[in-house]
């Protein structure tokens, strides 16, 4: 195979969610030198490509698109009271003696380093409160027999004015499906709940949610960036195949309403998001079956 080169292979995938936002990815995959169609090795090439893909705000917007509807269900705000910071202290390790000027180091104004390991201390710990949290969700669910479906971060980050990201009071940001929000906001005994109705983007696209409570969690090598249920239905891309022309913007289909598409660069990757009408939808394949573009 002397003299071959690597060869980039562009592909196209495209997904459909339950609410309607549909979603077309353009993404290239790189080969090596005799790597054929059909192989193992182009096989394991392309999944590579395609987990790279799918960062954590699209992942994620994917969960909450396929799993959830804006205007019909809920998004809570759960926060600490002193008590309940104080409790977060003590299960990070912090003597009793330390708990006041610990807080106090946490809350206040700067990034130094010492501020930060408090901090993340402080993090870590609400982290552990809430899968707590959530365990006695499931048990309240399962008692009054609701089901319960939930997306949630955890946050001590914002975006200011200046488009920086900055230190703020740890909380929780959760996207909890409408039957079971009372329940689960009677669940919170750390602070203060704030449930309101899911609000989205055009035609109820929630990759803005998305955005907006991922942009505000810790970026930790390894650490998953926010928690889905094990309840929600995975999105899976309906059609996968060999784009045919890799330099052609991708485009909406007939009888669909844009809703947003990234730059098209030629050799650039490609994402495009479009609204189908509850009349231009199709059945989905059962896990399994093929179709091609």
């Amino acid at each position: 195979m002397d003299g071959q080169e690597q060869r980039v292979e562009w592909r196209i995938q495209k997904w459909a969610y339950n609410n309607g936002i549909c979603e077309s990815t353009k993404y290239p995959v790189v080969l090596e030198p005799g790597v054929r169609e059909g192989t193992r090795r182009y096989q394991r090439a392309v999944d590579r490509a395609a987990k790279n893909d799918r960062e954590s705000v699209r992942e994620c917007a994917r969960s909450l698109n396929n799993n959830f509807t804006a205007g019909q269900d809920s998004y809570i705000t759960l926060d600490y009271s002193k008590e309940g910071l104080r409790r977060l202290a003590k299960r990070a390790g912090v003597p009793e003696n330390g708990t006041d000027s610990f807080l106090a180091s946490v809350l206040s104004e700067g990034e130094s380093p010492e501020q930060e390991d408090d901090r993340l201390m402080l993090y870590l710990s609400a982290e552990t409160e809430a899968a707590n949290f959530i365990k006695r969700c499931h048990r309240a669910c399962r008692k009054a027999g609701v089901e319960l479906r939930y997306v949630y971060v955890t946050s001590d980050r914002k975006i200011d004015k200046s488009g920086e990201r900055v230190p703020v009071r740890v909380h929780h940001h959760l996207v909890v499906n409408r039957e079971a929000a009372e329940i689960v906001s009677r669940c919170w005994t750390a602070g203060g709940s704030k449930p309101r109705v899911l609000k989205g983007g055009n035609y109820g696209d929630l990759t803005p949610t998305a955005e907006y409570m991922i942009e505000q969690v810790r970026d930790i090598p390894g650490k998953k960036r926010y928690h889905p249920s094990r309840t929600l239905e995975k999105p899976e891309p309906y059609r996968e195949d060999k784009s045919k022309n890799p330099d052609a913007p991708l485009r909406v289909p007939p009888g669909c309403e844009f809703i947003w598409r990234s730059e098209a660069y030629a050799g650039r990757p490609q994402v495009l998001r479009y609204y189908r009408p509850p009349e231009k939808r199709r059945k989905k394949k059962r896990k399994g079956s093929k179709a091609s573009l």
